[in-house]
């Protein structure tokens, strides 16, 4: 199994060596930490620094499910105008879909056609749970890159300090389920002696989902 270690150094080969494949499936249970491999992917290409961007670049574009939690076709119609122009700041023009599995049938089979037959300088990455949330047709076009889970309570720590240093709000789902799941987990460990954290874990969880509540707080104060 590779660790994030071995996947950033193959990365930075492909790269180098001028070795990218123009589509690829990245996968595995944390697609949060996929996305942030996948945005210092793109500062790679751009800057020449693998980590997370601290200013926006310029040849990356984002699709991620819309409010109903769908990727439909007008979403993929802008992912193919996006790849279609020439890049300026880097060798690629990278389009990510996150959240791939929400893509509805009729934009995988507008996005397959890209993936057929994609502009040289294109790079087109989906991001989803498994090999199964696409449809066959276009997931054997695609190059898969498993991504394995970061170990439970690393990944808490890891989450813990993003939450203290991060001043956004707008937490998207993915990140947040991706929190709560870690956080159950660790605490299921020992559930006799972590009951009452893991019931106040779930009241947190049926408090983001079903109010508008200020998520980074109700998430912070699990640690408190």
């Amino acid at each position: 199994m590779a660790s994030y270690k071995n996947l950033i150094d193959d990365f930075r080969r492909r790269v180098e060596n001028n070795r990218l494949s123009h589509a690829y499936l990245f996968y595995g249970e944390n697609q949060f930490d996929i996305f942030l491999f996948v945005q210092s992917l793109a500062n790679f290409l751009e800057n020449g620094n693998f980590e997370k961007p601290k200013e926006l670049l310029k040849e990356i574009l984002i699709i991620s499910p819309d409010e109903k939690n769908v990727i439909g076709i007008d979403a993929v119609r802008q992912l193919k105008n996006f790849l279609w122009q020439k890049p300026v700041n880097s060798s690629r023009r990278l389009a990510v879909i996150n959240g791939a599995q929400n893509l509805t049938p009729q934009a995988q089979h507008a996005a397959l056609k890209i993936v057929e037959e994609p502009p040289q300088s294109a790079l087109i990455i989906f991001i989803a749970a498994t090999v199964e949330d696409l449809l066959q047709t276009l997931s054997s076009r695609l190059q898969k890159i498993y991504f394995p889970a970061l170990a439970g309570k690393r990944r808490l720590m890891q989450i813990n300090a993003r939450i203290n240093a991060d001043n956004k709000t707008n937490w998207s789902d993915v990140e947040i389920d991706d929190f709560f799941q870690s956080l159950i987990e660790n605490l299921k460990k020992d559930p006799l002696k972590n009951s009452k954290k893991l019931k106040e874990a779930l009241k947190r969880l049926t408090l983001i989902k079903q109010f508008n509540v200020n998520k980074r707080l109700q998430m912070r104060t699990l640690y408190e």
